[in-house]
């Protein structure tokens, strides 16, 4: 099985889910003084690398993080 490389941005996004499972993506692009549409293109990358699924509503749904091991873990972001 081949490893995809994360960016060093995806890297934190993924710690910013996993310390505050209700951060928003404004929060996040604050945190990493970029724009939130930036935030929303890295989300979207990492849905298609399979280390994020989304499940449930746009405003009120989860994010389940995919880890190395195949398991999942859900986070509920807002």
């Amino acid at each position: 099985m081949s490893e995809t490389k994360l960016t060093e941005r995806q890297q934190k996004i993924l710690n910013l889910i996993k310390e505050s499972p209700t951060i928003t993506g404004k929060q996040m692009s604050e945190t990493l003084s970029v724009s939130q549409r930036t935030i929303e293109r890295d989300l979207s990358a990492l849905q298609k690398l399979g280390v994020l699924k989304r499940e449930g509503k746009d405003n009120d749904g989860k994010w389940v993080v995919i880890k190395a091991d195949g398991t999942a873990t859900k986070l509920l972001v807002k």
